[in-house]
């Protein structure tokens, strides 16, 4: 994923010419910055005062890029005037989007937040607006000037996590080189994370907490902690200890015996899912009491569940996305880490059957479902000024149209590389609906052709979306399916043409020499003058 790694927004002296940005692809490659922006904001109006489109660059070959002074070396990839980057209390945001539009002047957002950090160089300077929508929860970062004579930075450090002020300090500076952090610091992914959380019913007998992280990894200082979604605050908290076994996989039973270290986490420390937004999350510390509120600070990783997308976020919406589960019924199911094919974003949480201590049943592209889908509408205005809004929206109608009409468990995750167009009065809808197996695949197969051919309308966002005969199968996208068919016919026309030429290049070459090669004079019965003038 792309962070931001280093800001440096406050040189010595009043040059201001040496001020920069270093964004990190973990992936220390090199990597294309397509669809990605960023934007730096104002703390005292929490507006955009410079933005800039990354679309059209990328970052080196260990995955750094530079946005900073004219004058500055190493020379930045994008070049600024000395003096652009204010000191603080401001923020350095990170997004992406391929349909919203950033503009200067406008108001703080979260909306295709990737990563954020919200700073400044004086005690006395706040910035309370920005720390609510970029990072909420969380305290603001200073540019201690005290740390070195020399010039400073404000360095991530501790963690690859987005959104995480704790996870910066202040170093000396490092344009285009790995931070120099210090042997106390090394910036690695979280040791332990989030695996799976099994959500079963009350009559279900799968009830459990999965972690993962590298076989041996100690789990010294780390807590686990339950949080209810209607008060915002711990109602259980458990001390871990030991190491992850040789599985990479560490599974907590929530019901009927004691869990990892003794410690006794009965299911009905994990709030249903039915009574709103709740989450579970591991911290670095062992502080987190019972009562005590949420918070960013030592979070290392943590999942939000919620029964209906209306309750998803609220005062747990600083944690992470809300991933809505199925309430209706009383099968197991899971919410299981999964990988995504947006290169955008991070590995995500999916809709899944149990799979304690086994590799996450995850949606695969090997049974995925081309989805070409068209819709009439009054009026595109509300699908073309807030596409994304609209594109999410509609994501949550059509999972919850596959969930009722098939009840195999699946999540927006589900849906991949999903966008529209709307032109006049149609909505085009592209992309993939992956599934787990071959079953699950022919059922989001009947789902399409039934959802199709409904002749009800229904709403998305407020608007109102019908099928029409006319906009079944748009033309000039035609599926996989049939693309490949049609690549096969040409394959065997190809094959046929091509051993037609060939057997007529044979008997032509064979033709050519025997008449090159006559037979023996001694073997030609001569004929008369007559009989010779005549075959003549």
């Amino acid at each position: 994923k792309l962070l931001i790694s280093e800001v440096n927004p406050d040189n010595p002296g009043g040059r201001e010419d040496a001020e920069y940005i270093e964004l990190f692809y973990t992936g220390q490659t090199r990597f294309d910055l397509q669809g990605y922006w960023l934007v730096l904001y104002n703390g005292k109006n929490s507006r955009a005062y410079r933005v800039l489109d990354l679309s059209g660059h990328h970052t080196d070959e260990l995955g750094y890029f530079l946005v900073g002074s004219s004058t500055m070396r190493p020379a930045s990839m994008i070049r600024l005037p000395p003096n652009t980057i204010q000191n603080g209390a401001d923020a350095v945001a990170l997004y992406y989007s391929n349909t919203t539009l950033y503009m200067v002047n406008m108001a703080v957002t979260a909306e295709g937040l990737v990563d954020a950090m919200v700073y400044s160089s004086r005690m006395s300077e706040k910035a309370a607006h920005l720390l609510t929508v970029l990072v909420p929860g969380q305290s603001i970062l200073y540019e201690n000037c005290s740390h070195s004579t020399e010039d400073e930075s404000l360095s991530r450090c501790h963690s690859l996590s987005a959104k995480l002020q704790s996870s910066f300090q202040v170093t000396v500076v490092t344009p285009l080189r790995e931070n120099l952090c210090g042997s106390s610091s090394v910036l690695v992914p979280p040791a332990v994370r989030i695996s799976e959380l099994c959500l079963g019913g009350s009559t279900a007998h799968c009830r459990f907490v999965e972690l993962e992280g590298m076989p041996g990894t100690s789990l010294a200082g780390l807590s686990l902690v339950v949080f209810s979604g209607k008060e915002g605050r711990a109602l259980a908290s458990i001390t871990l200890s030991g190491t992850i076994g040789a599985t990479g996989l560490l599974v907590f039973a929530l019901e009927g015996g004691h869990g990892h270290d003794g410690a006794n986490l009965t299911f009905k420390d994990i709030p249903a899912a039915s009574k709103g937004s709740s989450a579970i999350a591991v911290y670095s510390t062992n502080l987190i009491l019972g009562d005590t509120k949420a918070t960013s600070e030592n979070l290392v990783d943590a999942l939000v569940y919620s029964c209906e997308p209306s309750t998803a976020g609220g005062l747990l919406d600083f944690l992470g996305p809300s991933y809505t589960v199925p309430c209706k019924d009383d099968r197991p199911v899971s919410l299981s880490r999964c990988a995504s094919s947006s290169a955008s974003t991070e590995l995500q949480f999916a809709i899944s059957d149990p799979t304690p201590g086994l590799q996450n049943s995850c949606p695969e592209e090997i049974f995925a479902v081309d989805l070409h889908l068209c819709f009439l509408t009054p009026n595109c205005s509300a699908w073309t000024l807030q596409h994304r809004r609209m594109l999410d929206s509609l994501k949550r109608v059509l999972v919850s149209s596959l969930e009722e009409k098939c009840s195999c468990g699946v999540s927006e995750l589900y849906l991949q590389e999903l966008n529209l167009t709307c032109m006049g009065s149609l909505v085009k809808v592209w992309g993939q609906a992956w599934a787990r197996q071959p079953e699950q695949q022919h059922s989001i197969e009947t789902w399409c052709r039934g959802f199709l051919a409904s002749p009800h309308p229904f709403t998305v966002d407020g608007s109102m979306l019908k099928t029409s005969p006319e906009c079944i199968a748009p033309k000039g996208t035609p599926s996989m399916s049939h693309r490949a068919a049609s690549f096969q016919d040409w394959e065997i026309a190809l094959f046929v043409v091509g051993s037609l030429l060939l057997i007529f290049l044979v008997v032509g070459l064979a033709f050519y020499f025997i008449k090159r090669h006559p037979q023996n004079y001694t073997s030609i019965e001569m004929s008369d003058r007559g009989e010779m003038a005549a075959e003549f």
